[in-house]
């Protein structure tokens, strides 16, 4: 578009078949308006003779038309929207409101018509124009209408033109919510007001005032006089518009959205911004209602809801054919609607997770989607191409007449008019693009919703329904490898009848009719096919509920087989997912397989920080970090399931989530302590001890902890709320439910000692106090979190500490007798608790801390991690190479064993609770064929760990 050329300068003429109706228009025009137009003659004359609409507008209004021969499209079309302002700002009476706006949008209409055929504009700035003009039409009929309820004493004066009534907001749905107006489009409004902020007279009542103020809004812009219409307006995408007056509450409509709100309702809020009056109270009515248009659960079942919405559309009257001829380029087969749906599914069913898609635009959405990879960019293109296609097309149906329609002509002359004005030699031709563009559109939105689902079972017929089971069904369960199979068709047969949680609703229970043969087949696949069946059950029936679930797992098979396989092998993740469904979400994720060690450094702080986001309230971060973290240790979990990850990297992930949640809610601590009792008075850190300071997590670890803090001897109240506050939001349930269990007792003088520990105390402390455990403690201590120059002269300060010089055989005794106590007050459950049997962790745990504080001094630095410290031992001849190389391969396989088990069972396995996939799973983690050969091995590895601890702690 040109912005130094006049507007018709850059038209070119069109091909028109009858030039005699667009010459007799022309003729009839002002003589001195013919003669500065003449070098144009030949394009309006095609333009008035393929568009009747346009020529009248031309007869009625040559100015406007001069204007075109003299001046630029933007500047045209700003001065009529600051001349729809001034209107709103100065007009006397309703009449002459309704007048002034009326002769400015047939000025617009012609102005964006000219620009439109003429090729001055291409689709999106043509649509982007239209709303333009209606965004300022609404603006000045809002104002206007205020001024005159003001001039009654029904509201106050007007003190800002752009928000004349503080409190009331329009907003715009549809395509002029997404700035994608066509030519003659309805426009969709809702009013709503924020009760808080309305500003009416004392002595008026918003529930009657407001309404009759809506309604005349409504008919300047919507009433037919002789001066035509500006906008047909449409209120119905309001909440329950048949019980509902035409505005109501923010608070009335989330109470509704929140209680009763429907897919196609949330398809329609995408689209939504709001167009006049108060800005500041649409967004934040905006912001409430993001969770309801953007669900965090991957939404599936919002696809039946569409596709069932676009069916119905489709098979009214001829859309369902796809003939050129009296085709709906909207509504029918191949048309816009669908390309708009197609872009919505994958928004609604993603938005909630990955914000990057939430744009309300179809084109904008499309290449969203495809650089978000959730469409192919192929097919974005296209759609995007033809959208564009069928909007120009849809905007030329329109011109001819101003009709509200989309319904290409039937007859031939009618769209050979359409034709020409569309760039087309010839009907046949443009009758072949549209075809074209229909058919392609229509199968990419077929294949879409691809979902013809078999309901039998690749053995044979399964039918679930009925009294009594059919022969040829328990044969076929038979043949998968039931044992019992008419009590799992019993089972079935009951779900499907809706007796269980998961099924009691209609749409619950006939996703799965469609899913269960898919489920049979993949619980048979396992090999145990009764035992998984009975886990499964233990999954399904506590679900809370079914729709969304079931629908997930129809739409993503391989996650159907993801998921059985954790229920048949991992019952501790199976009882998650049970009571938190949603969790099958992160499954879909793109980040959910890629290997752990390919995470960026501190991409679990970074994910906490843009989910939490700035400035949010502490309930919020206490939520936001609960949910986040168990999707990622859910994200762990399934790695270790797979055997994708050791126990040590493991570990490290587990270690680095809970680095991350300490990190992010001590902020939120700090910001609510100071909120409740003034600003921080110094500084903190965080000191992380034991599994967490090595570095050495589980799923199911606490976290050993403890708080320093720099300040005077007045500060120690302020830090002792400070920790309250921090060990509450990690440990606390709220309704996301639990985080970490805390453990201070590492910290100095144990229980009996402040919660918070004052910096300069800590030093004489461990130097004239500690216990030779406490030192072995230290030996494991890492800071993460706090202030930077705190933590740095911390750690300096432990290493300097643990360098020391120490009498070698009391550290050694003081650790063995310190063993035996762990061992009578902690005894290992059975051989499978790998941590605290004899020659298990803790053993090897104790070998490298007490060698690394004899032997400090020697070694130079003193290592967190119990895999570095042993290495670093047998580096310096204090274990021999066979020494240091068999402990640390023994730890790296307790270690996986024990990632495995406290994934799948939690604490306290045992094989007997385990099914056959499981045992085999745990023997192939470790090198072996099998779990009691697994057993051997450890018996034989926990036997010589022993014998090491005998040899260089003391015999106990």
């Amino acid at each position: 578009m040109s912005n130094t050329r006049a507007l018709l300068s850059d038209c070119t003429a069109l091909p028109a078949p009858d030039p005699e109706p667009g010459q007799r228009c022309f003729a009839e025009l002002p003589a001195d308006i013919r003669e500065r137009l003449h070098p144009h003659e030949a394009f309006l004359v095609s333009v008035f003779s393929c568009a009747p609409y346009l020529a009248r507008l031309a007869q009625r209004y040559p100015d406007v038309l001069r204007a075109a021969g003299q001046d630029v499209f933007s500047s045209l079309l700003s001065k009529q929207c600051a001349a729809l302002a001034r209107a709103g700002e100065n007009a006397a009476d309703v009449a002459t409101l309704d007048q002034q706006i009326r002769q400015l949008k047939a000025a617009m209409h012609l102005t964006v018509g000219l620009a439109d055929l003429g090729g001055v504009l291409d689709v999106v700035e043509v649509t982007a124009a239209v709303t333009d003009f209606a965004d300022a039409a609404v603006q000045a009929v809002l104002h206007a209408h205020v001024r005159f309820a003001a001039q009654q004493g029904r509201c106050f004066p007007v003190d800002d033109p752009a928000n004349p009534l503080p409190g009331l907001v329009i907003f715009a749905l549809g395509k002029m919510g997404t700035r994608e107006l066509n030519y003659s489009s309805d426009i969709d409004l809702v009013v709503f007001y924020d009760a808080e902020g309305l500003r009416l007279p004392e002595t008026e009542e918003p529930r009657k005032r407001l309404p009759r103020l809506v309604q005349a809004i409504v008919k300047s812009l919507n009433d037919i006089t002789a001066d035509c219409y500006v906008f047909r307006t449409d209120l119905r995408l309001r909440p329950d518009p048949g019980a509902t007056p035409v505005i109501i509450s923010t608070d009335a409509a989330l109470n509704y959205y929140e209680a009763m709100g429907l897919t196609w309702e949330r398809a329609a809020w995408i689209k939504a911004r709001p167009c006049a009056g108060d800005r500041q109270a649409a967004e934040q009515f905006l912001s409430y209602l993001q969770p309801f248009i953007w669900r965090r659960a991957l939404d599936y079942a919002a696809i039946d809801d569409i596709r069932s919405l676009a069916t119905q559309i489709q098979t009214v009257g001829r859309r369902a054919e796809i003939l050129p001829a009296g085709h709906d380029l909207k509504l029918g087969r191949g048309g816009i609607r669908e390309i708009e749906f197609f872009a919505q599914i994958p928004q609604l069913v993603f938005g909630g997770r990955n914000k990057a898609v939430r744009v309300p635009g179809t084109l904008a959405a499309l290449d969203r989607l495809a650089d978000e990879l959730a469409i192919e960019s192929g097919t974005a293109v296209a759609l995007s191409q033809n959208y564009r296609r069928l909007r120009a097309w849809e905007h030329r149906v329109q011109m001819r007449q101003d009709e509200a329609t989309q319904v290409l002509p039937a007859r031939d002359e009618d769209r050979q008019q359409v034709a020409i004005m569309a760039g087309f030699d010839s009907l046949a031709e443009f009758d072949q693009a549209v075809e074209a563009v229909l058919r392609q559109v229509h199968g990419y939105f077929s294949d879409q919703f691809e979902a013809d689902i078999p309901l039998s079972s690749r053995a044979g017929s399964l039918v679930l329904t009925g009294v009594e089971p059919e022969p040829d069904t328990l044969a076929t369960l038979s043949e998968l490898g039931f044992q019992r199979p008419e009590l799992t068709w019993r089972q079935l047969n009951a779900w499907g009848a809706g007796r269980a949680r998961a099924v009691r609703s209609t749409r619950a229970r006939s996703l799965f009719a469609k899913l269960a043969p898919k489920l049979v087949d993949m619980i048979a696949e396992t090999g145990e096919a009764d035992d998984a069946f009975a886990r499964f059950a233990s999954f399904f029936e506590n679900l809370p509920m079914g729709v969304q679930p079931l629908s997930l797992l129809m739409n993503e098979p391989e996650l159907a087989g993801d998921l059985i396989g954790i229920i048949t092998t991992a019952p501790k993740m199976a009882t998650e997912l049970a009571r938190r469904p949603n969790l099958l979400d992160t499954m879909l994720d793109q980040r959910f397989s890629i290997p752990l060690d390919q995470d960026p450094p501190g991409g679990a702080l970074d994910l906490l920080a843009r989910e939490i986001g700035p400035d949010a309230y502490y309930e919020t971060a206490l939520n936001t970090t609960r949910r986040v973290l168990r999707e990622q240790k859910f994200r762990i979990g399934s790695q270790i399931l797979r055997g994708s990850i050791g126990g040590q990297t493991a570990g490290a992930a587990f270690s680095d989530l809970a680095d991350a949640a300490i990190e992010t809610l001590s902020l939120a601590a700090q910001a609510e302590t100071e909120r409740k009792y003034g600003d921080m008075p110094g500084r903190f850190a965080v000191l992380g001890m034991g599994k967490l300071g090595g570095r050495e997590l589980a799923a199911d670890s606490d976290l050993d902890i403890t708080i320093i803090y720099d300040g005077d001897e007045m500060t120690q109240t302020w830090f002792s709320r400070f920790t309250q506050r921090l060990v509450s939001a990690l440990s606390v349930p709220t309704e996301e439910g639990e985080l970490y269990e805390i453990d201070m007792q590492l910290r100095p003088s144990g229980n009996s000692g402040p919660v918070a520990v004052r910096f300069s105390r800590l030093e004489p402390y461990y130097r004239e106090e500690a216990w030779t455990w406490e030192m072995m403690a230290l030996t494991r201590a890492r800071t993460v979190a706090g202030d930077a120059t705190l933590c740095a002269q911390l750690d300096e300060t432990i290493e300097t500490l643990l360098l020391q010089p120490r009498d070698a055989a009391k550290v050694l005794n003081d650790a063995a007798d310190m063993r035996v106590r762990l061992e009578e007050a902690k005894p290992a459950r059975n051989g499978w608790d790998i941590k605290a049997r004899p020659g298990g962790i803790q053993d090897i745990e104790f070998i490298a801390q007490a060698l690394q504080l004899v032997h400090a001094a020697r070694l130079g630095s003193v290592r967190q991690s119990t895999t570095a410290a042993l290495a670093a031992l047998g580096h310096a001849g204090l274990l021999s190479v066979d020494e240091a190389r068999f402990l640390i391969e023994t730890l790296k396989q307790h270690l996986g064993i024990l990632q495995l088990l406290r994934t799948t069972h939690g604490s306290g396995f045992t094989p007997e609770r385990a099914s056959q996939a499981c045992q085999l799973g745990i023997a192939r983690s470790a090198g072996q064929p099998s779990l009691a050969a697994l057993e051997a091995d450890l018996d034989r590895r926990c036997a010589r760990v022993r014998e090491l601890f005998h040899r260089h702690v003391r015999e106990i």
